[in-house]
C-alpha cells in the first residue's frame, strides 16, 4: 500500500515515514501542498496524511483537490 505524508515539519514527516516503513508501507513525503499534489499525480497513493497548516496551498485545499 502506498501512503503520502504531507507536512511542513520535517521531524513529523520523518517519524511518520519511519513508523509506516516498519509496517511495510511504501511512503512518499512532501513538505508543501504543491509537492504533495505532484507526488499524488505521479504515484497515486491509496492514503494521504495531510497537515492542515501548510505553506502555500493549505491542507484543506489539498484534500479538496485530491477528492
Amino acid at each position: 500500500m502506498r501512503i503520502l505524508v504531507i507536512d511542513d515539519e520535517e521531524s513529523i514527516r520523518f517519524s511518520l515515514k519511519m513508523s509506516l516503513l516498519k509496517q511495510g508501507y511504501k511512503v512518499y513525503e512532501a513538505g508543501t501542498g504543491e509537492e504533495g499534489l505532484e507526488l499524488l499525480r505521479k504515484h497515486n497513493p491509496q492514503i494521504a496524511i495531510v497537515d492542515i497548516k501548510l505553506p502555500g496551498i493549505d491542507g484543506i485545499e489539498v484534500l479538496r483537490r485530491i477528492k
